[in-house]
């Protein structure tokens, strides 16, 4: 005997939401989307946020096409907004991110990075290793690259082959360097919406910002399984230097307006604040943009107070071009003693 099911009820959510936001990447979302499919995560759904594309990827999505996919159309606006358009209209009650120019690894870890959340109500954040790098160049491990070794060092208590990483050890780490590689994150719905999103007005390093607020108020396990591939090539985002290390100023200046850390750690991230700022300057005074570099050093001063070596490179930027030669070849002959 069958029981008539009500046409009211709505199936209950998928355990994943995986946000891929995409711009004129039309030729690497197939890849990306068998990916995920051969990921070994059961029930996952597939939200595909096209950021005003002007190439053929709606045409390629619909080849893709499936019951796990959704494909959401907007104006350009950035990664970060394109980011919280997919996970509003998402519904897992874990939320992960991939960029459609990178892949997950097959039967990777995701399967039992849910299992552990599930298991585990008092770990918010899940993320694990990824390989960095392109089929001409090799991989290599993203926690050596992004977390340096210090990562390896950091407290923490290993629970079902996962490191439950020390809340302020890791939130302090953070601060420093990024060591989340956002294709490789699985979080609780709830924690990120009660974080906010992405900030807007951050897009490469937007994940970063965003994940400082929530290691401000929650607790991150790792597993050393690869979960991901991130792939490197000359058009992708985080190839622009300067752009990068600008949105790496901005993301700790954010983080600071947010006030989430104690007084320790805000003097801790103010210095951290500072010295890239610093280097951010340095960057344009090495290239020889010497009022461009005045310009960031003096900011700097202003942002961050009294500094002997910034002030002292903010005057170099002031000089007449062969009075800064002949100060640049007398502090060399000086260190060359």
């Amino acid at each position: 005997m069958s029981v008539a099911v009500p046409s009211s009820l709505s199936p209950p959510p998928p355990a994943l939401s995986v946000i891929v936001c995409t711009y004129n990447r039309a030729t690497f979302l197939p890849g990306c989307i068998a990916s995920i499919r051969a990921g070994g995560v059961a029930d996952v759904e597939i939200v595909v946020v096209d950021d005003g594309s002007t190439d053929n990827t709606r045409d390629v999505i619909s080849t893709l096409n499936g019951p796990d996919l959704r494909y959401i159309y907007q104006a350009n606006r950035g990664l970060s907004t394109a980011r919280n358009t997919g996970i509003k209209l998402s519904s897992g009650r874990y939320i992960c991110y991939l960029d459609s120019d990178d892949f997950w690894l097959p039967a990777g870890p995701g399967q039992s990075m849910i299992d552990f959340l599930d298991a585990h109500k008092d770990v918010g954040i899940a993320f694990a290793e990824t390989n960095v790098g392109s089929p001409t160049k090799g991989y290599w491990s993203w926690i050596e690259w992004a977390g340096r070794k210090e990562f390896h060092a950091l407290p923490s208590h290993t629970v079902s082959g996962f490191r439950v990483l020390d809340p302020v050890a890791f939130y302090r780490h953070l601060m420093l360097r990024n060591a989340v590689f956002t294709g490789a994150v699985i979080q609780r719905r709830d924690i990120v919406i009660d974080a906010g999103m992405f900030d807007a007005r951050l897009n490469a390093a937007g994940d970063w910002e965003l994940y400082l607020r929530m290691a401000a108020k929650h607790t991150f396990a790792f597993t050393p399984v690869p979960f991901a591939i991130y792939s490197q090539h000359d058009t992708q985002m985080t190839g622009d230097q300067d752009k990068m290390i600008r949105e790496f100023v901005d993301t700790r200046r954010r983080h600071l307006e947010h006030g989430l850390a104690d007084e320790p750690a805000r003097r801790l991230l103010k210095r951290f604040h500072r010295n890239e700022s610093f280097f951010y300057a340095y960057l344009a005074y090495e290239r020889g943009e010497y009022s461009v570099a005045r310009g960031r050093f003096g900011a700097n001063l202003l942002e961050n107070g009294f500094d002997s070596k910034t002030l002292v490179y903010w005057l170099l930027s002031c000089l007449p071009n062969p009075l800064r030669q002949a100060v640049r070849r007398t502090a060399q002959a000086v260190r060359g003693r």
